[in-house]
């Protein structure tokens, strides 16, 4: 390959998968509607454009092939050709060798590009119609399909003041030796991808006719990310202009070409130039001229166009774009490795901003009033606001829409339709849902599993639908949705459900569960069963799946992104498989916990519940220890044995944090919460390598290292417990609705509760900005990580006597009216989950002087829980002193 075209490549096999991704759409629509003349169209350009392309890097298999689909829908166009399956079916089987191209093209190896076979095939198709090939020069507009005049199309209606003395002794040599003398200008369409190569494309053709003797714009301006595709040439050749128009009409995305002849008394009578200088230039244009033909064609934009332009980079206009030009914003296409280095800049500075919002307070602490903190404060407060903003702005370029895995996907499921003789109707839903990039790449192969066996195995044939009173044709939904901080995709159809008898069946017979361990599972667990290697109910087994080898890969791939899946069926019904996965891998919010002196992070998604526990609440069983919360039993995990941590000192009751991860609950022993904040994920790097139970590291404000708990490899180790309660596990779960979740906190002597859900974090007290005539009540302003929130004392809107902050006390962040604001609480207890039936009025004894506050409360060891109504105790404008 030209090394100046080899720079390109990138850019082309960017280009070579859109146009590929355009034609498997509009191939399936063709199919789907009928050849409307928009589809047509829009299949004829992508091929075309692949075509230009691929000739101008050289990649003749390539061309060849896109030129022959692109001369069947040309037929097809003229109403020469109809559309048939067998015609559609060798349609799909060019853009599969084309894919496998441009694998080859990945690997270097262009030469394994095998066309021959399609070549015939689609040569067959067009050989009852054969068309006569067109000259592809009238599909490039010419000077009458022009807009306003830009300053290179100036240039060439008038090229003769812009040549320096040696370009004009050029063109005179070139009109005494009989050749005639060209100004061409070519613009490659807006849209259009791979300018560069289209400006080069059409330099090595005009090379072809005669010798350029000039070229604009610059090199460097013709290599920069920002090139319009605007480009002109002063060309010496004995060709006429009918033959320039039809040789750059091969080039695609070409939206103008105009050629202007330069006439001879345009350049004056040489007068001015020096006659044996003349005389050399003669000798040399006519030798150049004469090799042109023959000479390979090895020259570079920055090489040959260069000295060909002799410093003509500086000669044109330095006008202005005309009035009234549309504004198009740029876009560039930049390095994924340089984004992924500036994210990492972003999380450098997220990490050092939470490090001088520790310091900030320490030092409001000492010297609140202190002129030269108050300014660090407000410094402080701006830089918070701008790194929220360069965060926002750098996690938004990691995100794509959905779209580019799920466009993959309706191919796939039509050839499985089509060899298994079914009828699918494929839905795709949310393909604009944005999420991380890697993720994006990740999802490809379990998703695609997932889909070959719903549309394989899942749905039934035309006839058994029928019979079981269903329509004929089947029905499958990919969709795509933000769900809070998480992306969830669910795989749905209306086919024969699983059977979770008989996946408990093959589990047995594989030898993965006992007959007697199977018995005693709930029913989700033995559907779950269904993600063991091996492990299948298909009556079939085809070459696109029923082995039972895949689903357990689909697990692991989806756990490896520290996500979850879910099936959802009935037998008869349909099947829906859920996928929860956070919406990027590089900052998540964590609960940050104690084991021992150490802290230690834990992904919030992964976190069900924070409880306490007393000392029966926790027994041994079969050598394992485990947890009786609500009647449901955990398997209880202490990791300072594990990672050889002494344990802290030992109190009256137990924190324990019940960790989610896929179908697993385990409770994790924890010796103290410290909160919950945003980190930035950090590798350990290659000389620490992997580490078992932890995921990563991250630096907290104080400048610590915390490492981040790897919840996958935690939970998968809990296989040791007793099977008679492993039934127990999903209890609290098949109970959720029915529950309600609290986290409670002292005031004075009582007890109050909130809902979770109303609930954003708990923080330590910051300092607190006094307000001028405040309403009783409001303690002032504190700085949120660059956000002004309201704190309100809880103690004052509800009557009780005032009190100063202690140790324990904290600010709880919740969401009153759709904004938030802190209430100031003396120590916060713990997190219940209680059913709701055991919600009660509350004993008038208890109403204290803010009666409204409260109407329910439920009994809690030996008191009771007054759940607070926040609308009744803060005023309306508490969000907005």
């Amino acid at each position: 390959m030209d090394q100046g075209i080899s720079a390109y490549l990138g850019v082309y096999l960017d280009e070579l998968e859109e146009q590929l991704q355009i034609l498997d759409e509009e191939c399936l629509r063709l199919e789907r509607e009928g050849a409307s003349p928009e589809t047509i169209q829009r299949i004829f350009r992508a091929a075309h454009t692949l075509k230009g392309s691929s000739a101008a890097m050289g990649f003749e298999a390539i061309k060849e092939l896109t030129h022959r689909v692109e001369n069947v829908f040309d037929g097809i166009r003229s109403g020469r050709l109809g559309v048939g399956v067998e015609l559609v079916n060798v349609l799909f089987a060019a853009l599969d060798v084309l894919r496998g191209g441009k694998a080859a093209l990945l690997a270097g190896r262009p030469d394994d590009i095998e066309v021959g076979g399609l070549l015939e095939r689609l040569e067959a198709i067009c050989t009852p119609a054969e068309p006569q090939a067109k000259a592809s020069a009238a599909e490039v507009p010419q000077s009458g399909a022009a807009d306003q005049a830009t300053p290179l199309r100036r240039l060439v209606e008038d090229m003769w003041p812009q040549l320096d003395d040696s370009q004009r002794r050029v063109v005179i040599a070139g009109f005494e030796s009989g050749y005639r003398i060209y100004a061409v200008y070519a613009r490659a369409h807006r849209e259009a991808l791979m300018k560069q190569v289209r400006a080069l494309l059409v330099y090595n053709h005009l090379q072809e006719l005669g010798e350029l003797i000039a070229a604009y714009p610059a090199a460097e301006e013709m290599e920069s990310e920002l090139y319009s595709g605007e480009m002109a040439y002063v060309l010496a050749t004995l060709a006429d202009e009918a033959a320039i128009l039809q040789l750059l009409g091969q080039i695609a995305d070409l939206e103008e070409v105009r050629v202007c002849e330069v006439a001879r008394e345009q350049g004056g009578d040489g007068g001015s130039v020096d006659e044996t200088a003349a005389a050399e230039a003669e000798r040399a244009v006519a030798a150049a001229l004469e090799e042109s033909a023959g000479r390979p064609q090895t020259e570079t934009i920055a090489g040959s166009a260069a000295s060909a332009r002799t410093g003509a980079a500086s000669s044109a206009p330095a006008s202005g774009e005309p009035e009234g030009k549309v504004k198009i914003n740029p876009t560039v296409r930049v390095d994924v490795e340089r984004l992924e280095r500036l994210l990492n800049f972003v999380g450098e500075l997220i990490i050092n901003n939470t490090r001088l919002h520790e310091v900030q307070h320490r030092l409001n602490g000492q010297f609140r009033e202190n002129a030269d903190v108050q300014q660090l404060n407000d410094i402080a407060a701006h830089f918070g606001r701008v790194i929220g903003e360069l965060q926002d702005g750098m996690m938004k370029t990691r995100m794509l829409p959905i779209e580019q895995l799920f466009n993959r996907f309706p191919r796939t499921v039509r050839d499985i339709a089509m060899k298994s003789g079914k009828d699918i109707d494929f839905v795709i839903e949310g393909k604009e849902t944005e999420l991380d990039r890697t993720l994006i790449e990740e999802l490809g192969d379990p998703i695609l599993h997932i889909l070959r066996n719903a549309a394989d195995h899942g749905l039934e044939s035309p006839e058994e639908r029928l019979q079981a009173g269903k329509p004929a044709k089947g029905r499958l939904v990919l969709k795509a949705a933000h769900q809070e901080n998480q992306i969830v995709i669910t795989i749905s159809d209306d086919g024969r459900g699983i059977d979770a008898e008989r996946i408990k069946q093959s589990a047995v017979r594989k030898g993965f569960v006992t007959a007697e361990a199977a018995e005693r599972m709930t029913r989700e667990e033995q559907i779950f069963l269904i993600f063991h290697s091996g492990v299948s109910t298909a009556a079939a087994v085809t070459d696109l799946s029923g082995r039972g080898v895949g689903m357990d890969i689909v697990r692991a791939h989806i756990e490896k992104l520290n996500g979850i899946i879910h099936i959802d069926t009935e037998v008869g019904q349909g099947t829906v498989f859920t996928i929860k996965l956070p919406l990027t891998l590089a900052i998540i919010r964590s609960l940050l916990i104690k084991l021992g002196r150490q802290t230690f992070a834990v992904p919030l998604v992964n976190v069900v519940e924070i409880v306490r526990l007393a000392g029966e609440d926790i027994r041994t069983v079969q050598g394992q220890e485990v947890c009786l919360i609500r009647g449901a039993v955990f398997p209880l995990i202490r990791m300072h044995s594990r990672m050889q941590i002494p344990s802290g000192p030992a109190t009256g009751r137990q924190y324990v944090v019940i960790l989610g991860h896929a179908d697993k609950r385990v409770c994790l022993a924890v010796d103290g919460l410290v909160g919950n904040q945003e980190i930035v994920i950090k590798s350990l790097g290659a000389y620490v390598g992997n580490v078992p139970y932890i995921a990563g590291s991250t630096i907290l404000g104080d400048g610590s290292v915390a490492l981040i708990l790897d919840v996958g490899t935690i939970a998968r180790e809990e296989g040791s417990m007793p099977a008679d309660l492993r039934a127990e596990l999903y209890s609290a779960e098949r109970a959720e609705k029915d529950e309600l979740q609290l986290v409670t906190f002292r005031l004075a002597d009582g007890q109050y509760a909130l809902d979770i859900a109303r609930m954003k974090e708990i923080i330590a007290v910051p300092s607190i900005t006094r307000v001028v005539s405040a309403p009783a009540g409001l303690l002032g302003m504190i700085n949120l990580r660059g956000s002004m929130l309201p704190v309100w004392d809880l103690r004052t809107c509800l009557g009780l006597p005032a009190a100063e902050a202690t140790a324990h006390t904290r600010i709880v962040v919740v969401e009153q009216h759709g904004k938030d604001v802190g209430i100031r609480v003396d120590q916060v207890t713990e997190v219940l989950k209680i059913p709701r039936s055991e919600l009660q009025p509350v004993p008038k004894e208890l109403l204290g002087g803010h009666p409204g506050a409260t109407e329910q409360a439920c009994r809690h060891e030996d008191g009771f829980v007054l759940l607070l109504q926040l609308e009744r105790v803060l005023p309306c404008e508490a969000t907005a002193p």
